[in-house]
């Protein structure tokens, strides 16, 4: 069968009722809002009859289909960077929402980097709600008075108020103003946290907080 793959040769009615069958998968993916399908579908289209004139309509709406569908790989990602967790807790629930640190980007031969911290939100049936830091370090200092400088979204840094901790297994931060913090947060794609001078190895952490949701916390 003459798939059309060389110089536009028309296709056999039956390879050409398959293309108009894949460019209807795609039609019906993208007006149903879903552009990663549609995308696998115009791939699949173009890589089998690269030449056919069901193909050849792609043109008009892939690069915006293309677009989309990075977008919701990207929302899917950040999403994917919290971790959410109920445990049961005395006669309570503490419920929790936890991020790592953003991590420097190596390269495809290098080991991925260990972040240098999580930043983590927790609910607890005792003692409310606190965010805090736990830091991958064996040793850190806050000072006193112990403060550190938060930034959203590329802001201006500010200073806020902190509480050293020992978490058993490290070294915690807490950030004290919670009510503050966690009426910035949903609203916010990055924050950046500045430690104190002096404090230990650690200099700033970022993190990529967009794919927050509240409902899950």
């Amino acid at each position: 069968q003459d798939t059309g793959e060389e110089g536009g040769a028309p296709l056999s009615k039956e390879d050409e009722a398959k293309a108009s069958a894949m460019l209807a998968d795609y039609e019906a993916a993208r007006t149903a809002g879903n552009p990663e399908v549609a995308e696998a579908a115009a791939d699949k289209l173009r890589e089998k009859y690269p030449d056919s004139e069901p193909a050849h309509k792609l043109d008009g709406t892939l690069d915006e289909v293309r677009k989309a569908a990075e977008a919701s790989r990207e929302t899917e990602r950040l999403r994917k960077l919290w971790i959410y967790q109920d445990n049961a807790v005395g006669k309570g629930v503490q419920h929790s929402a936890s991020i790592y640190s953003r991590v420097p980007d190596l390269g495809e031969d290098a080991p991925a980097a260990a972040p240098d911290a999580q930043l983590v939100l927790r609910d607890h049936p005792d003692w409310g709600r606190s965010v805090y830091l736990l830091l991958q370090q064996s040793k850190f200092a806050c000072g006193k008075p112990c403060t550190l400088q938060l930034s959203f979204d590329e802001g201006p840094l500010e200073t806020w108020p902190g509480k050293q901790a020992d978490s058993g297994k490290g070294p915690a931060l807490f950030i004290e103003d919670e009510p503050r913090f966690m009426k910035a947060l949903p609203k916010a794609k990055s924050l950046r946290i500045v430690l104190p001078k002096g404090s230990g190895n650690l200099g700033s952490l970022s993190f990529e907080v967009a794919g927050f949701d509240r409902t899950k916390y």
